[in-house]
């Protein structure tokens, strides 16, 4: 059974329509390996706008709708908080983009054959060339928000080999988890709750990443809860704090009205001090009396709006980076301490690089062996280089110095004595 035969399949049963396989395993050809299994959704059905005026109770309704196994709404806030917070995006994209730019190697276990080594050359040469791959990457790492990340490999045929020729990264939206049995399925508007488990109906086609990152059931992993809970806290925040700083701008107007005052002249009067910010005049009727006074600064900064603004942008960054220094400075800020924290960081992005690089050999390197040189050969393992370079100016410099120290002439005195080796 072709590729294109089994989307036709996965649709119609997705739709719950009942189709006989009579053929499971069939070879794929390469014009079906360039098909899409995943079709585009018109514009209208790719998000929906939950997050305007967003409630407490409504959050947790959308959280609790995530928990039956439908992330659809939970993917789209979460979207809408990224887009709306800049602290968010910002560091969700440093996490993101350090792992896409990092450099990246193909490495075969010890004693490999010949053969084994022209193949993968093979193969880190296709993946060198294809111009998404690094774009993919980083989609790949944002699975560490959403709880899942799906890219969709469209292969080529190159000098009779099948290669990527580029990648379709998936929204979150369009994945779930089957009620029954907690299983990662796709299922779009319209499609049955059975949905359909993508890597088994279309094995080779999709690079799939489920990373641990709280340990929860998989429809309750990622940082997506926490984080929609810090960015809709700040958004409230700073519609109150926008109120406030509209209010203390303005000043204050004072109304009196005598006793003998009738309704219209204490109409007139309200209505003079709610519109004479806007227009700069008003008449009121001599019975009432109109006074303006500007507010008086106020030098207290405990409890401010910019506070706790400030300690939900530090939770996220602890969140995402497991540090602050290298996204906020704060009062205890020192290079110690910020190198601790930059530390920090560097391990939080290794363990998420070997998450991504396992997934990268399991679900791209592994078919592109198997399917081009076959079961024989040795699979290379995809590896993400977290090691900081080595500053080659301060290198030198320091051995310049070194070297001016009278360095040369101890190595030598140690090399002669047989006392020991410098290396």
């Amino acid at each position: 059974m072709s590729l294109l035969t089994r989307v036709a399949w996965g649709a119609a049963k997705a739709l719950g329509v009942s189709v006989a396989i009579e053929e499971r395993a069939a070879k794929l050809s390469a014009s079906a390996m360039a098909a899409r299994a995943m079709p585009d959704q018109s514009l209208w059905n790719q998000f929906q706008r939950v997050a305007g005026a967003v409630t407490p109770a409504q959050v947790s309704s959308i959280i609790r709708e995530a928990d039956t196994g439908d992330m659809a709404r939970l993917m789209d806030l979460a979207n809408e908080c990224r887009q709306k917070d800049c602290h968010l995006q910002a560091i969700l994209s440093q996490s993101e983009e350090s792992i896409a730019g990092l450099e990246w190697q193909l490495k075969l276990p010890e004693g490999a054959r010949a053969k084994d080594k022209r193949a993968m050359k093979f193969v880190e040469e296709s993946l060198r060339a294809c111009p998404d791959f690094l774009r993919m990457l980083a989609h790949q790492s944002g699975a560490v928000f959403y709880g899942s990340a799906v890219s969709e490999t469209m292969w080529v045929k190159k000098e009779g080999k099948l290669v990527p020729g580029t990648f379709v990264n998936h929204p979150a939206r369009r994945f779930s988890y089957r009620p029954a049995d907690g299983a990662f399925i796709w299922r779009d508007q319209g499609m049955s709750w059975e949905g359909i488990e993508i890597q088994e109906e279309f094995p080779g086609k999709f690079v799939v990443s489920h990373p641990r990152v709280n340990g929860d059931v998989p429809c309750r992993e990622g940082l997506v809860r926490p984080l929609v809970w810090a960015v809709t806290f700040r958004t409230w925040d700073m519609t109150d704090w926008l109120k406030t700083a509209e209010m203390a701008w303005k000043p204050w107007r004072i109304g009196t009205y005598e006793d003998r005052a009738d309704t219209e002249s204490k109409e007139a009067l309200e209505n003079a001090a709610k519109y004479l910010t806007t227009s700069g005049w008003a008449t009121i009727h001599k019975s009432t009396k109109l006074d303006i006074q500007w507010p008086a600064g106020n030098s207290s900064t405990k409890a401010t709006h910019a506070e706790l603004y400030s300690v939900l942008a530090q939770e996220m960054s602890k969140a995402v980076l497991g540090q602050t220094e290298t996204t906020q400075a704060s009062g205890s800020s020192g290079y110690a301490q910020a190198k601790v924290h930059e530390r920090v960081s560097a391990t939080l992005i290794e363990s998420r690089a070997k998450a991504i690089a396992a997934t990268i050999t399991r679900d791209l390197i592994r078919p592109m062996i198997e399917w081009n040189f076959g079961k024989g050969y040795a699979i290379p393992e995809f590896e993400l280089s977290t090691q900081n370079p080595v500053d080659l100016a301060s290198f030198a410099s320091a051995i310049g110095q070194l070297v001016a120290a009278g360095a040369d002439k101890i190595a030598g005195h140690v090399s002669r004595s047989g006392s020991g080796t410098v290396r």
